[in-house]
């Protein structure tokens, strides 16, 4: 099987959904021809080299200007190859792996390979399993995938809260030895990340963050990992209920072998759950998959009729492609992405991390950091 992650913005997959092409282009930019496999969507997929027996992957940590949604300001995040979230490393069960991890920060830092059980040396906690990676330097971890196909992450270990509060991570994907991709029309990663107050899917906030384009009948896998240091995310999906099929990496099952079935998922920091999701929601149409902590879904003006501005943060719409009103719903979503451009940006859109400070403190009674307490 052939994996394939799906380029462009998200209305011109709403376009081609529409015009029944295929969504099969390589999302890493090679070419790809159509097959009956399934279409893989999310963060753009590391390169992979061959050296000897080796799968080989580069790595470089290092602070650059990253835009959230289009009328916010780009503000300095910290990520690897220069994209939030990092590259996402898909491998199959059995694979040797050797990753090139060079440090452009301008501290220590090392990659943790977060859910995988690999040597203790390869580990990847600075000061107890190997030695701190100093600026400028390279590091070299090699591993063997274990056999334990599932969805996992990798991020940075040391100086936790800010380098990983600042971006440093990603998705680590396992497939089964045999390629297997469980029979599903679709798989999505959700990687949500909580960077400088904004919270992301993907490395975006709605409504630049790519909506789902399914067909009636469906089946869909959508992996959720959430990274963030603190928050946790309870995912609801309107008009369906998705079946876990997987925590941590492992199968999950219930009594009597039949799985949790819900439409509201909770994910914890530093955890990851799959489901799957049967696409039949009644008149079809377009449903929304968000975060339902309502302030991590807020937009600028939550009172504004337009939906770009009164929605933001980790809101995934998810639309039928063979919906009457398809049409409708795509030019609905395009208006109010434009409106955004036309609009321009905002002042003081980007780094949040001090407003939503001041709100946790006001919400808690307490005074705001650098505020004297009332005598």
């Amino acid at each position: 099987m052939k994996r394939r992650w799906i380029a462009g913005s998200w209305l011109v997959i709403a376009l081609a959904a529409f015009a029944a092409v295929s969504l099969t282009v390589n999302r890493g930019g090679g070419a790809g021809t159509a097959d009956a496999a399934t279409q893989y969507f999310g963060p753009k997929e590391a390169d992979v080299t061959q050296e000897e027996d080796y799968k080989v992957v580069h790595l470089t940590s290092s602070k650059f200007m990253w835009q959230f949604r289009d009328d916010q300001e780009p503000v300095e995040v910290w990520g690897y190859n220069n994209q939030i979230p990092g590259p996402t490393l898909h491998f199959r069960a059995g694979d040797k792996v050797r990753i090139y991890y060079r440090n452009d920060l301008d501290e220590a830092s090392t990659v943790h390979w977060h859910g995988l059980i690999v040597p203790n040396s390869m580990d990847g906690v600075g000061l107890l399993t190997q030695p701190p990676v100093m600026p400028g330097e390279t590091f070299v971890y090699e591993f063997d995938i274990p056999n334990t196909p599932g969805t996992f992450m990798y991020h940075a270990h040391m100086n936790d809260m800010e380098q990983m509060g600042n971006g440093l991570a990603g998705a680590f994907l396992v497939d089964p030895r045999d390629g297997g991709d469980g029979g599903y029309d679709q798989d999505h990663v959700m990687y949500m990340q909580t960077i400088k107050g904004h919270f992301l899917i993907n490395g975006k906030e709605f409504p630049s963050i790519e909506p789902y384009i399914v067909k009636k009948g469906d089946e869909i896998r959508v992996r959720m990992i959430n990274v963030g240091p603190v928050d946790l995310h309870p995912m609801h999906f309107h008009g369906h209920f998705v079946r876990e099929i997987s925590r941590d990496g492992t199968a999950i099952r219930g009594g009597g072998g039949v799985a949790r079935v819900e439409n509201t998922v909770l994910v914890a920091p530093g955890q990851t759950i799959d489901v799957a999701v049967k696409m039949e929601a009644p008149g079809k149409g377009a449903w929304l998959f968000h975060c339902h902590v309502i302030s991590h879904v807020m937009g600028p003006d939550g009172k504004s009729l337009n939906i770009a501005l009164a929605n933001g943060g980790m809101v995934v719409p998810v639309a039928y492609s063979d919906s009457d009103n398809f049409q409708d719903i795509v030019a609905a979503l395009t208006a109010a992405v434009e409106s955004l451009k036309k609009g321009g940006i905002r002042p003081g859109s980007g780094d949040l991390t001090g407003a939503i400070q001041e709100m946790n403190s006001s919400m808690a009674g307490m005074p705001a950091a650098g505020t004297p307490a009332a005598q």
